[in-house]
């Protein structure tokens, strides 16, 4: 079985993260994954074949797209040419396109050619949609649900929800589910746990001490980072003045270098604090914290749930995703949702102190086998392909 894996992520790496791990849950099939962002200093799966395509970004506006090196036009012929020549020398089984047409519409451009190819076969390939549980918000939804259905009815096979349904539905942000013409598998949410065991093994993999509380503070990808790792920073000096404890704070591989080395510096501040870029090792660390302080992603959330991790997550305010899925789980009891007002940095410590010091209960039920359930859903698909 050969499976094609298209991926482009414009702002963060959620959607990057994602895709590997459902890859890795396809072995010991080989994946041939396409990519279109920023380079991102991460090993590949061991049965993943990378293939990436001349990088695009989105601008700090959300306004327009960017080549991250060369002209931007003769960056779009390049994909076009290198996605149709991948596709025609693979000849898959399974095309799998994460978000489109839900998303990334500016790439329909690369995609409705694929698309067109992949239906002038004479075995067409299965083709899927891989999409998170919750849409970013249009101006016009009506339009953009008229559009999304003229691309996906015609063009797909199946659409993956990665979401536990009794928690967030598809259609909570997309009201015409019931007009989509193929088959809506849920898989549950796609959670990356840890390596290890346990928070011993974790610290003792990791070189971290035994004993003592650690805080571990994050912020995604890196792209925007002072209005939460500042904060962080600070309240962390204050709180070891009355709660000894451990900082690491990841600002992520897209934060600018000054602002990690402003960060490394203001950390002198701190008895016990490092700074470092990124690590490939993340939900090792989550399951090696005591308190986890983040951006509210995706990812970052369900690395979280997988670990059975203590965290408070602040959305990322451009957008209602994070806030929904944060306001949704709460509930749970494992993840508080931080305001813009718990940032001021004694409050923030404050919060972090009683976070802390809380008794956590059990993690409420939630489907978090995503990545193993849209791997059973891809098999299966492409053993009844006609």
């Amino acid at each position: 079985m050969k499976i094609l894996h298209y991926t482009q992520y414009v702002f963060g790496i959620g959607h990057l993260f994602r895709s590997m791990a459902i890859d890795r849950a396809l072995a010991p099939l080989t994946v041939d994954l396409v990519t279109g962002g920023a380079d991102v200093p991460i090993p590949m799966p061991d049965n993943v074949r990378h293939h990436a395509m001349p990088a695009i970004r989105m601008d700090e506006n959300y306004g327009s797209v960017l080549a991250v090196d060369g002209e931007l036009e003769n960056t779009w012929r390049e994909r076009e040419a290198m996605l149709l020549d991948l596709f025609r020398d693979l000849e898959p089984d399974v095309l799998l396109i994460e978000m489109f047409p839900f998303g990334r519409r500016v790439f329909a451009r690369e995609l409705l050619p694929l698309l067109e190819c992949n239906r002038r076969r004479p075995r067409p390939a299965a083709v899927l949609c891989s999409v998170r549980d919750i849409l970013v918000e249009k101006k016009d939804q009506a339009k953009f649900e008229k559009r999304v259905l003229g691309w996906l009815n015609p063009w797909f096979d199946g659409v993956l929800v990665h979401s536990d349904p009794d928690l967030i539905r598809l259609d909570l942000t997309f009201s015409r589910v019931a007009d989509i013409a193929c088959p809506v598998w849920y898989t549950g949410y796609v959670a990356e746990g840890p390596t290890l065991p346990d928070r011993a093994a974790a610290r003792e993999a990791l070189g971290l001490p035994p004993d003592g509380t650690i805080i571990l503070a994050s912020a995604g990808s890196g792209t925007i980072i002072r209005d939460l790792l500042d904060p962080i920073m600070e309240a962390a000096i204050l709180l070891g003045d009355r709660l000894p404890h451990k900082l690491i704070m990841f600002t992520g591989p897209n934060a600018p270098l000054e602002e990690r080395r402003r960060l490394e510096d203001r950390s002198r501040a701190h008895p016990d604090a490092t700074v470092q870029e990124f690590t490939p090792r993340f939900p090792d660390h989550v399951l090696a914290c005591d308190l986890s302080v983040s951006r509210g992603g995706y990812n970052t959330t369900m690395n979280l749930l997988a670990c059975g991790a203590r965290g408070l997550m602040h959305p990322y305010g451009h957008d209602r995703e994070q806030r929904m899925r944060l306001e949704a789980l709460e509930t749970l009891g494992h993840i508080g949702l931080l305001e813009d007002r718990d940032l001021e940095p004694s409050r923030l410590a404050d919060v972090m102190e009683q976070a802390l010091r809380e008794q956590r209960g059990p993690l409420g039920r939630l489907r978090l086998q995503g990545d193993n359930e849209s791997a059973d859903i891809i098999r299966r698909l492409a053993a009844a392909r006609p």
